[in-house]
């Protein structure tokens, strides 16, 4: 038998929370939970419904940060001016499901899911997020790259929440590209997933940030390649990335260990390209 609560504030979710632990679960779209509880993978005791909650649903830019409330969705942020000047989280979102699925499912339900192929999660790492955690007795932030412990697992406590994502705006001269290889745009869940973001200062690269997805137990940033690009030209950042493989992709031995090396280049090499053409774009 399993109990479900609605509650009606923020405040009320984490006492649920609090009284119930590992014993309960969170729901918000819903996307990720539903497919679980149908192949009977858990079986909760207690279901706690926030999608509902107004503290969570906000997307603001302050002080230098794009801040997403943890009830936003991905057809909120697609329509919202503040998130569309983030080219490749829109092409992130692009890739992600359906129409009916993106009206439904959220940023906090697919970072807390820690899927290594995750489309928004993936470009989130690159961006630099910070994940906003709350419980009953207070909060604390840590970043994404430290929130995740492998496949499925997180460092998020059983009492609680995503209260919000944040992370730097987009400056002048700075880019964002995504890419994914995947049988289908959307609906497949991607094969090897790469976000890039770039700043140019008279086309040499000042900064990068390179995260890839679905190689690994995790998402990961490919720090070797940030550090081996930074200062170069971008033709010849280009190249370096299209001859490159990144060691911490982590590959094993496999008969198509060699093609999914040969796809990682060119999938990070796009990115990157549809970074340095958001790059080159007046912004404001």
């Amino acid at each position: 038998m399993t109990d479900f609560f609605r509650p009606d504030s923020l405040q009320e979710a984490l006492g649920i929370l609090n009284a119930f632990k590992e014993k309960a679960v969170i729901v918000n779209g819903g996307s990720d939970i539903v497919i679980s509880l149908s192949q009977k993978k858990i079986a909760p005791s207690v279901i706690v419904y926030i999608g509902n909650l107004p503290e969570l649903r906000y997307i603001r830019e302050d002080e230098g940060y794009i801040a997403l409330g943890g009830n936003v969705t991905y057809r909120e942020m697609s329509h919202d001016p503040i998130c569309q000047n983030v080219t490749g989280l829109m092409n992130a979102i692009a890739h992600l499901g359906s129409p009916s699925v993106r009206a439904v499912a959220t940023p906090a339900g697919n970072v807390g899911t820690a899927a290594p192929a995750a489309d928004c999660a993936t470009m989130l790492m690159t961006l630099g997020a910070d994940v906003v955690l709350v419980n009953s007795k207070g909060e604390r932030t840590v970043s994404l790259k430290d929130f995740y412990l492998g496949r499925n697992r997180t460092i998020k406590q059983a009492d609680e929440i995503i209260r919000e994502i944040r992370f730097p705006a987009i400056r002048q001269g700075e880019g964002t590209g995504y890419c994914k290889a995947a049988r289908r745009k959307a609906q497949d869940i991607g094969k090897i997933l790469a976000g890039v973001r770039v700043h140019l200062e008279k086309n040499i690269l000042t900064e990068a940030a390179i995260s890839l997805g679905a190689l690994n137990a995790k998402i990961v940033r490919a720090a070797s390649l940030e550090e081996a690009i930074k200062g170069m030209e971008k033709s010849e950042a280009y190249q370096y990335l299209k001859q490159n493989f990144p060691i911490e992709a982590g590959l094993r031995d496999s008969y198509f260990k060699e093609y999914k090396e040969s796809v990682t280049k060119a999938i990070v090499a796009q990115a990157f390209s549809r970074a340095i053409a958001d790059a080159e774009k007046e912004r404001f």
